[in-house]
């Protein structure tokens, strides 16, 4: 009798079982007949729904799908360029997909391109009214991302020295974008700092200033460039020049004026940086990102003579001016072995071409 009804228990459970797996099988079909968010976009990548191998790498049809909103972002770029006749350029990793892929290098999952100065501000100013939704436009400076209750003035007005070691202390966090505009999809979702809900954190297409770089003709190119890596430093690592400041190091600008360039906000701060970059450009022999020689050990330079002419190359199932010299540019920025496919880690592990980035941090 016991063995009987643990029996029927067993069957039950089994019916159960299998009454719930209908369940689950007839919500999935109900889900694959509903349209995807992706439907209405355009494709620019071949095989989208399916995975494949490139250079020996996987690349899943989800990689595929985020290359195909970045497409779109290029093409929204594209657009506006083409309105008001701006030049820009593939630059990074995606010239060097371009290039050597005919496309996305398998294992990149960014846009990278570049502009000279005076059309990247005019793109700036242009995109306010130019872009709308779903697409944001995204300035380095838009987001303050020390504390918010910290401040270089006391009480008084007076200037205040904080050393690095108690700028961490007090928890200000003096991190910022590359200066750079980031041209987003509101659609979507592509975390770079997870603990950062109120940044737009959509999937991104990045655009960056070519500035002049040394060596230069004159004294007064010179101390235009000294000038810019001051008001950068000063933009982005406040605490280095408070330091040296009160260290009693001598700059290009007094100290009088870095303390008031200082006591502003950082968005103020970092479009007077834009400001000066954009009022004094110039062509010179060489050019590139001024961040790479303030920020960073990169020190990338490029010829300005590169960047002349334009040349057309696929990309995917479209194409994207290059520098024409595109050779010359690779070996520049990534020695002379650029041909030789080099894997390097994604940007982010969390993205999806489906979830709005709010949608994302309200779960």
């Amino acid at each position: 009798m016991v063995r009987g009804t643990g029996r029927l228990e067993a069957i039950t459970r089994q019916n159960e079982l299998l009454a719930e797996q209908n369940d689950l099988l007839r919500e999935e079909i109900e889900l694959l007949r509903r349209p995807s968010i992706n439907d209405s976009r355009p494709c620019f990548v071949d095989n989208i729904d399916r995975d494949e191998m490139r250079n020996g790498f996987l690349v899943t049809s989800q990689r595929k799908k985020l290359w195909n909103v970045q497409i779109g972002l290029i093409n929204e770029f594209a657009r506006i360029c083409n309105k008001y006749n701006l030049r820009w350029f593939a630059l990074y990793g995606t010239l060097l997909g371009a290039v050597r892929h005919k496309g996305f290098i398998p294992w990149d999952d960014d846009v990278d391109v570049a502009m000279l100065r005076p059309d990247y501000e005019k793109f700036r100013q242009i995109a306010a009214t130019e872009v709308h939704s779903p697409y944001f436009l995204d300035v380095w400076y838009n987001y303050r991302f020390e504390s918010e209750g910290a401040s270089p003035v006391d009480a008084e007005g007076a200037f205040q020295f904080v050393t690095a070691e108690q700028e961490k202390v007090r928890g200000m966090k003096w991190l910022t974008q590359w200066p750079s505009i980031r041209l987003r999809d509101n659609r979507t979702t592509m975390i770079d700092y997870p603990d950062r809900h109120f940044i737009n954190q959509g999937i991104w297409l990045d655009v960056f200033p070519l500035d002049p770089l040394p060596p230069f003709a004159t004294k007064e190119q010179t101390n235009f460039f000294e000038t810019a890596g001051i008001l950068l430093l000063a933009t982005a690592s406040p605490a280095l020049i408070r330091n040296a400041i009160q260290n009693n190091q001598k700059f290009i600008i007094s100290h009088e004026e870095l303390k008031k360039f200082l006591s502003r906000p950082f968005r103020e701060r970092g479009g007077i940086y834009d400001s000066f970059m954009n009022k004094n450009f110039f062509m010179s022999e060489h050019i590139g990102e001024i961040r790479d020689h303030c920020l960073t050990k990169g020190h990338k330079s490029y010829h300005s003579k590169d960047f002349t002419n334009v040349t057309y190359l696929p990309f995917e199932r479209i194409e994207l001016p290059a520098p024409a010299d595109y050779d010359s540019v690779l070996t520049s920025c990534y020695g002379s072995n650029w041909r030789t496919p080099i894997y390097t880690h994604s940007h982010a592990n969390i993205y999806s071409t489906d979830i709005p980035w709010t949608e994302y941090f309200k779960r």
